[in-house]
């Protein structure tokens, strides 16, 4: 699975859920290579690592001209979220970036998550805990950006054919 698909995967099962709890901030794809910067309100996730992977497994098949051989790897993706909320004093009922967080990474974990992301062919293992950095924002105010990193699970194939082999002549030689 190449990283484009993996995070449509995980953002349209997190936008299905996410209305179920009362959420209705956009889910985006942080640092965008056309600089958008971001919204007042919304939840951002973007790749920190790619991470270590599994063994490998083969398939061949032979399809009559040549030998196929599938090879199969398991890798980890590891991804950040936060949000960004802004705080309306006004609104004692205002769900803030923490909270809204705390239903995502809940969300995550849930079990129609993992059950969308298993059918999909992603693993979700286990999210970290929220951390709260405070920092000043763009107009001079104290802001906070809680966030974490959950790591997601899937496999890439490489697909190779080799051509039959039509004579093996044995020899052993000198050194």
């Amino acid at each position: 699975m190449k990283q484009k698909q993996l995070e449509a995967t995980i953002r349209a099962a997190l936008l299905a859920l996410l209305p179920e709890q009362g959420i209705t901030l956009p889910v985006l794809a942080a640092f965008q290579p056309t600089k958008q910067g971001r919204v007042d309100d919304g939840i951002y996730f973007f790749s920190v690592d790619r991470g270590k992977r599994g063994w490998q497994a083969r398939k061949y098949r032979d399809d009559g001209a040549a030998l196929t051989a599938t090879e199969s790897q398991i890798n980890e993706s590891m991804y950040q979220f936060q949000a960004f909320v802004e705080d309306d004093l006004s609104a004692p009922e205002q769900l803030l970036a923490s909270d809204v967080l705390s239903a995502v990474r809940g969300l995550l974990q849930s079990m129609k998550f993992t059950q969308a992301m298993t059918a999909a062919g992603i693993g979700v293992q286990r999210a970290t805990d929220i951390v709260t950095p405070a920092f000043v924002n763009d107009r001079d105010n104290f802001d906070f950006n809680p966030n974490f990193t959950v790591i997601f699970t899937h496999h890439r194939n490489i697909t190779q054919a080799t051509a039959h082999i039509q004579q093996v002549a044995p020899g052993i030689h000198r050194i």
